[in-house]
């Protein structure tokens, strides 16, 4: 009898670690540990063994951008012009990121773009290593 309590007891607690950590695993727009909440990031290679930029606004230029943070992985130091793999979108207003191909602000040679708590780790080798610009947009819609 007390072997059936016990057997109940852990199976009750097993459950409800089970739904919370299923609840836990739902916020908005927490899109990777290794992107700050609020902002747009790059990675050199992948999410989790490269180094990182991170922006907060538009920027129409990567050639003055390097990858300065994360800076013990490989990648450091390294232009983001054109030298990109991974992007992760921790927006918390809802802005997806578009990246270019382009410099400049007529936004030329649209790329990918990333919806709010969304991350793309190794895009496909036809897409990396392209992008030079990031533009911020609300609800465009046919993103990663």
């Amino acid at each position: 009898m007390r072997t059936g309590k016990r057997w109940a007891a852990i199976t009750g607690l097993a459950t409800m670690a089970a739904s919370a950590g299923l609840l836990l695993g739902t916020s908005p727009a927490s899109a990777d540990i290794n992107c700050k909440s609020g902002y747009h990031c790059v990675f050199y290679a992948g999410l989790y063994d490269s180094a990182r930029h991170s922006y907060f606004n538009n920027d129409t230029d990567f050639r003055n951008d390097t990858f300065n943070e994360l800076t013990g992985r490989y990648g450091a130091g390294q232009t983001v012009h054109n030298n990109t793999w991974s992007f992760s979108n921790s927006s918390t207003s809802g802005y997806e990121s578009h990246y270019y191909t382009g410099i400049g602000s007529d936004w030329g040679g649209h790329l990918l773009c990333v919806e709010p708590g969304s991350e793309v780790n190794s895009v496909h080798p036809d897409l990396r290593n392209r992008a030079s610009s990031l533009r911020l947009m609300k609800n465009s819609g046919n993103c990663y």
